[in-house]
């Protein structure tokens, strides 16, 4: 009984060190990337909003979500004109809204989310292969949402002199974020999923998607015609009707990123189904292909 007990004892120390080794590992593998922001300090910047509006069907909506805006310095604006120019060949930071495409993390809660993704940060880690060679500037989105639906607008739209937040239907403008390739004419939301899994989307987070869709519609004045999900853009022969469709250069298309996995098929179908209710009609823009 006591060679046992010793020997119990040096498989649990050996399982505490295996276990700690791991998330060691884990957080190397996953560095906090908060040089422009922390989550805490972000947090602290939190203002509840309420929107509403008047759908084609002449039904109403009101739409509650938490404004924590990141902040943009002038030299993050700067790196956006860079990336713009480098990749698309286009001189401005402003989005021309077309498209809506549905992303999801992957990353596990909110927090570690934004943390981990470049969000927060001021450049694109060189370590990160094609996404660096591609450009600096790190990623963003325009929102994301939370496991239990809660909306955060990340990079809320600006007057259209730049001096304040606005969400005025007739004055306002959005930023590009790098949202991967639909960044001139796409706004970007995320989805909070799982470490690893990117189709995961709780149906409170399916609710508020099409919520939000439906609010940027209207926002848009119907300029906003389709919708598509981050794992469409994988087909070259797809991407290539994208970008003719919405007269685009890609110029770095060798550092594209594919194997994209969010929000996949079935919930894209699901979402396109919430969205496009009280007379709203977006129409995906990928076609699906058929497996033979």
């Amino acid at each position: 009984m006591v060679v046992f007990f010793f020997s119990w004892n040096k498989l649990t120390s050996a399982l505490v060190f295996l276990l700690l080794v791991t998330a060691i590992q884990a957080q190397q593998a996953y560095p906090k990337l908060t040089a422009i922001i922390s989550f805490d300090s972000l947090k602290k910047k939190s203002i509840s909003k309420k929107v509403e509006w008047t759908n084609p069907d002449g039904s109403e909506e009101q739409l509650f979500f938490t404004e924590v805006a990141i902040p943009f310095p002038a030299s993050l604006k700067e790196s956006t004109r860079k990336f713009v120019r480098d990749v698309y060949g286009l001189d401005s930071l402003w989005l021309t809204p077309k498209m809506i495409v549905l992303h999801a993390m992957g990353d596990g809660d909110l927090k570690t989310s934004l943390e981990v993704s470049s969000f927060l940060h001021n450049r694109m880690p060189e370590s990160w292969g094609t996404l660096a060679k591609a450009g600096a500037l790190p990623n963003g989105a325009h929102f994301i949402v939370d496991r239990d639906g809660s909306i955060y607008c990340l990079f809320p739209p600006v007057s259209k002199t730049d001096t304040s937040i606005s969400y005025s239907q007739t004055n306002h403008r959005w930023f590009i974020k790098r949202h991967q390739d639909a960044n001139p004419i796409a706004i970007g939301i995320e989805n909070v999923t799982p470490r690893g899994n990117y189709i995961a989307l709780t149906d409170a987070q399916q609710d508020a998607n099409a919520k939000l869709v439906r609010w940027l519609t209207w926002f848009e004045k119907g300029e906003i015609k389709f919708i598509a999900s981050h794992h469409q853009f994988n087909d070259d022969e797809e991407y290539e009707r994208f970008l003719t469709y919405f007269k685009l250069h890609n110029f770095r298309k060798q550092f594209r990123t594919k194997g994209r996995k969010d929000v996949g098929d079935e919930v894209f179908e699901a979402l396109t189904k919430k969205i496009n209710q009280n007379g709203v009609r977006l129409t995906p823009f990928f076609i699906k292909k058929k497996r033979n």
